[in-house]
C-alpha cells in the first residue's frame, strides 16, 4: 500500500470510530485517548489562532514505542474537540525512525514546532537532529529540516526533546542529553531569531549523579526572581516515600543565570505526581500562567495496561494550571474543565456518617471531599468495582498518604506512599474516567494519576470509620466529542 493511501485509511478509520459509538467499559469519556495505537509524550503545546492545540506522540499502528508521529486536536473549551490529525510523519532522512517529541512557540503569527528526529543505523545505533516546522493558522505546514545536527563532544545520542522559553527577549532552547559518563544533563542553547541556534553551555547544577538520562526538560518563570527547572530523570533508586516508579517527573526552583548557564539555591527535587502512571509533562504559557498537560503511562511498563489487547493504549492527563505558593507548585484543574459537568448528582454538608458509601453507578465523575480528620487518625477510602478495588489510605500521625491498588485482578498493581500534611480536613479533588483517575490532595498540594481496568461496570466510594463529611459534591461529566 503506497504511502498516501496508509495515511487515507487512517483517517478513513478516525471519521469511521467517531461516527459509532464504542461500548468498550474501559474507553475514557474526557480525557484524550485515540481510537487505535499508542499515544505518549504530550509535544507542542500552545494557544494559538484563539484555541489550544494539543499536539502528541502517536504510533497509529499498534501498540508499540516505534513510528512515533505527532498527532494533533485542537479546542477553545476542552469539551469540543477537532478530529484528531497526524502532522508529523517519520519520513524524512532525519526522522526516518521516529518524530521524537518536542515544543512550539508562537512567532510572527506563526506556530513554530520543534521536535527531534529519530535515525537509527543497521546496527540500532542512534543519531539525534533537531528539527522545526512551520505550522500556519489555515492548517498547512512546511517541515524545514534539522537545526541542529547531532550532539556536542562529551555526550552519547540520546540528545532529545527541545524546549523554547524567552528572557530579554532573547529564544532560549532547553534539551535533555547524557552526558559520555552516562549521567543526566540538560544543554542550553540561545538565538535572536529562532531558527539558527548557538550552544551557549550545559547547565550547571549539583546534581552531578541524578539518573543517567533527563527527559522533557522544561524551564518556566514561576516568580519574579524564580524558576522551575522541570524534567523526567531516569535511573533514580527507589526509596519508601519517593521514587518508586520505574521513571520520574519532577521539579527544583531555583535562581537562573543565563550568562553564567547555571541553576543555583535550588529547592530538593519534588516529583509532580505521585501516582503509578504519570511521565513527561510538558509545560506552556497563556495569559501569565503556567500550564501543564502530562502522559497517562510510563516506559517499559506495556504489560500492565491492559487496553493494547483492544488495539489502542494511553492517554493524556487534564490540563493542571501551576500556581508557585510556599516554596512548591500547586497544581489546580483549568477552569474550562468545568464544561464537562453536566448534572450536580450529590452535595452534602456536614454530615456525620459510618461507613458512608456514594453510589455512582457509571463511572465518569468529578467528586469534591472535604473530611474532618479532628477526631481520626486513620482515614481509609476504597473505589470499589463489586470485588476489586483500590484504597486510598492516610495515617494522620505519620504524614503519610498510601494508594494501592493491589486489589485489582488486572493492569498494574502495587502501592504509592507518600509524605502529606493534613492536620484538620482532607481535601481531594477527584476526576474518574473509565480507566484513569486523577486525585488532586490539599487544594493541589499533592496529585496522583493512575489507570485501572475493573473487571465489572459500576463504581462505589466507601469511606469507612465514623468520619464528619465536611462536603461532599459530585457531578457526571460528559465526554468530549471530536468533530471535523
Amino acid at each position: 500500500m503506497q504511502i498516501n493511501e496508509t495515511y487515507q485509511k487512517i483517517k478513513q478509520d478516525l471519521e469511521k470510530y467517531y461516527s459509532s459509538k464504542d461500548n468498550n467499559r474501559w474507553r475514557n469519556k474526557f480525557h484524550i485517548e485515540m481510537p487505535f495505537g499508542l499515544v505518549n509524550d504530550p509535544n507542542g503545546l500552545a494557544y494559538y489562532n484563539d484555541e489550544y492545540y494539543i499536539f502528541y506522540q502517536w504510533n497509529p499502528f499498534g501498540c508499540e514505542h516505534k513510528t512515533k508521529h505527532w498527532g494533533l486536536v485542537k479546542t477553545k473549551d476542552f469539551v469540543n474537540f477537532t478530529m484528531p490529525e497526524i502532522i508529523l510523519k517519520p519520513e524524512d532522512w532525519f526522522d526516518k525512525d521516529g518524530c521524537y517529541s518536542g515544543g512550539a512557540y508562537v512567532k510572527d503569527d506563526i506556530l513554530k514546532l520543534f521536535y527531534t528526529g529519530n535515525v537509527k543505523g543497521p546496527n540500532n545505533e542512534r543519531e539525534s537532529y533537531q528539527c522545526i516546522v512551520d505550522y500556519h493558522k489555515e492548517g498547512s505546514f512546511e517541515k524545514k529540516g534539522v537545526i541542529i545536527e547531532k550532539q556536542p563532544e562529551g555526550y552519547t545520542a540520546h540528545f532529545r526533546d527541545p524546549m523554547i522559553f524567552v528572557e530579554n527577549n532573547t529564544y532560549y532552547m532547553v534539551l535533555g542529553i547524557q552526558n559520555k559518563d552516562l549521567k543526566g544533563r540538560v544543554l542550553i542553547y540561545k538565538s535572536e531569531d529562532i531558527e539558527k541556534w548557538e550552544l551557549i553551555g550545559e547547565l550547571e547544577t549539583d546534581m552531578k549523579d541524578f539518573g543517567y538520562m533527563w527527559e522533557c526538560p522544561n524551564i518556566f518563570r514561576v516568580s519574579e526572581d524564580k524558576f522551575a527547572f522541570m524534567f523526567s530523570p531516569q535511573g533514580l533508586k527507589a526509596e519508601e516515600l519517593r521514587y518508586q516508579n520505574i521513571y520520574q517527573s519532577g521539579y527544583v526552583i531555583g535562581d537562573l543565570d543565563l550568562n553564567e548557564v547555571s541553576l543555583t539555591n535550588y529547592s530538593e527535587f519534588k516529583e509532580i505526581d505521585m501516582g503509578f502512571d504519570f511521565y513527561a509533562p510538558q509545560v506552556f504559557k497563556h495569559n501569565g500562567r503556567n500550564i501543564m498537560i502530562g502522559w497517562i503511562g510510563m516506559p517499559d511498563k506495556d504489560n500492565e495496561y491492559a487496553t493494547s489487547q483492544y488495539g489502542w493504549m494511553l492517554g493524556l492527563t487534564m490540563p493542571r494550571v501551576l500556581e508557585y505558593k510556599d516554596e512548591v507548585l500547586y497544581q489546580k484543574p483549568l477552569e474550562l474543565i468545568e464544561n464537562l459537568r453536566e448534572k450536580k448528582i450529590i452535595d452534602i454538608n456536614n454530615q456525620i456518617e459510618e461507613n458512608y458509601v456514594v453510589k455512582l453507578g457509571p463511572k465518569s465523575v468529578e467528586c469534591k471531599l472535604d473530611l474532618d480528620l479532628s477526631n481520626i487518625e486513620n482515614l481509609d477510602i476504597r473505589f470499589k468495582f463489586k470485588d476489586e478495588y483500590i484504597s486510598l489510605l492516610y495515617n494522620k500521625k505519620d504524614e503519610v498518604c498510601i494508594l494501592d491498588r493491589s486489589n485489582m485482578e488486572l493492569g498494574g498493581k502495587g502501592i504509592r506512599k507518600f509524605k502529606l500534611k493534613a492536620e484538620d480536613s482532607m481535601k481531594l479533588h477527584m476526576f474518574i474516567d473509565n480507566s484513569v483517575m486523577e486525585i488532586y490532595y490539599q487544594d493541589g498540594l499533592e496529585t496522583t494519576t493512575l489507570m485501572y481496568f475493573p473487571k465489572e461496570e459500576g463504581l462505589e466510594i466507601e469511606i469507612k470509620n465514623n468520619i464528619n463529611i465536611n462536603t461532599l459534591q459530585v457531578w457526571n461529566l460528559r465526554g468530549i466529542k471530536y468533530e471535523k
